[in-house]
């Protein structure tokens, strides 16, 4: 493991990632007081089965996944999501983050990570619609991930590591997804169960 690299964090522990060009926070069991479980998100979230072409092959999207917002569209990739009213679960997230990044959000992307063999390949949050240096806000609830960071530009710099536990907050902000790609490894091991909701504001 290198300097960044974090497993078994003290509860409501707040970890500070001051990296090159961008900033994470993390909050291990952030959302415990909610009393929103994985077992309210996993049903009451409209899953939905995708495709995404790459290099001329057209592939199923390793996940499940759902567009909820206001009434922002969402695409990334050339996949393109159907907008979902928010529902009362996500409402009730989506402000305890607002109190604590004092920033607004107007959609949430949700994952939902069948197994170890599904995964989200390196990319960056930086699509022209999140505008000049977004904030992104990642809940994880369900079986913890690692979750892998690496700078685009810079190979002298390690990689970081973060074990992202059942309702544990990420927050990346700065400049992070424009000189940090990030993805979620897959895993030999038997897990359970993860969702993962990144909210986001569409300035488009």
């Amino acid at each position: 493991m290198n300097q960044f690299d974090l497993f078994g964090t003290n509860e409501n522990e707040e970890v500070v990632y001051d990296l090159k060009g961008g900033t994470a926070i993390y909050y291990p069991n952030f959302f415990a007081k909610t009393k929103i479980e994985f077992d309210d998100l996993r049903n009451s979230i409209k899953w939905q089965e995708g495709e995404i072409t790459l290099y001329g092959k057209t592939h199923a999207i390793p996940r499940l996944h759902a567009w909820y917002s206001d009434d922002k569209e969402y695409s990334y990739s050339g996949v393109i999501l159907p907008r979902i009213d928010w529902n009362d679960k996500l409402s009730v997230l989506k402000e305890e983050i607002e109190k604590i990044t004092k920033h607004q959000f107007n959609g949430c992307l949700c994952n939902l990570y069948r197994d170890g063999s599904d995964y989200a390949a390196w990319h960056s949050d930086d699509e022209a619609s999140l505008g000049r240096n977004p904030v992104i806000a990642s809940a994880s609830f369900g079986e913890s991930r690692k979750f892998v960071l690496k700078h685009r530009f810079d190979k002298s710099i390690e990689k970081v590591e973060i074990n992202l536990e059942d309702k544990s907050l990420l927050i990346m902000k700065g400049a992070l997804q424009h000189n940090w790609k990030h993805q979620l490894n897959k895993t030999a091991k038997q897990v359970d169960e993860r969702i993962n909701l990144t909210f986001r504001y569409i300035v488009d």
